[in-house]
């Protein structure tokens, strides 16, 4: 699957908040994006649900969660997909590998495998949306992609995400803490509604803090970072 980074997104991650790279970096950017490219097969693995859904509490593939934020999210949503997606543990060792030599370049390859995954994301998003489309009527909308850590949505639910979706198929797992292994690595859920929904920013609702929360609000701070068949996708 060829991906188009973009390197805008890249900038983003990086901090620039706008601004245009300097010629060196652009060029490292440019280099590590083809690197990435070249070396990441990106897999991924969804799954389909109708839900159910109340004022803080959602219900679908026999799991509940229990989350103001995300049914806040979801409301007027019928269906729900979950979505594991990640870029394997090549992307974590060269990393790894760039931060003895380079760190420069691990800090841009850092921000480069954050767009990929982004992206990635987005491609898995759309075949979805065309999934439905083809058993649905009227048309569907998406929402944005909710991830187990955003606002009140226990970063713990990612283990029955996991466990749901069968992510061993793309050689997913946790740590105790319930952080991904890869690193590189996004678990997300997708509403779709007959009613198209604002576009809400996906650091609205976060309060984890990173690298960029020096310049959002300091308490919503971003992050760096019944069914159908479920299906793997590479």
């Amino acid at each position: 699957m060829k991906l188009t980074i973009n390197e805008k997104e890249v900038l983003r991650y990086l901090g620039y908040r706008g601004a245009e790279a300097d010629e060196r970096v652009s060029s490292l950017i440019t280099e590590m994006i083809e690197l990435f490219s070249a070396n990441i097969v990106p897999k991924s693995v969804y799954g389909i649900w109708d839900c159910q859904i109340d004022s803080s509490t959602i219900s679908l593939g026999g799991i509940s969660v229990k989350s103001k934020n995300l049914c806040e999210h979801l409301e007027k949503c019928n269906h729900v997909a979950l979505l594991a997606a990640t870029l394997g543990t090549e992307a974590d060792t060269l990393i790894r590998r760039f931060s003895v030599q380079d760190m420069e370049k691990a800090v841009i390859a850092q921000a480069v495998c954050a767009a990929m995954i982004e992206a990635y994301c987005d491609t898995v998003t759309a075949e979805i949306e065309s999934e439905l489309a083809q058993k649905e009527e009227p048309f569907l909308y998406p929402t944005m992609r909710f991830s187990p850590g955003y606002g009140d949505f226990d970063i713990a639910h990612q283990k029955e995400i996991l466990n749901i979706l069968n992510c061993s198929r793309i050689a997913l797992t946790l740590t105790d803490g319930y952080m991904l292994i890869p690193s590189k690595s996004v678990t997300a859920v997708i509403g779709f509604s007959k009613e198209k929904k604002r576009a809400v920013k996906k650091c609205e609702r976060c309060i984890t803090p990173c690298a960029l929360a020096s310049f959002q609000n300091p308490i919503k701070t971003p992050r760096l970072c019944a069914s159908v068949p479920l299906r793997e996708t590479m």
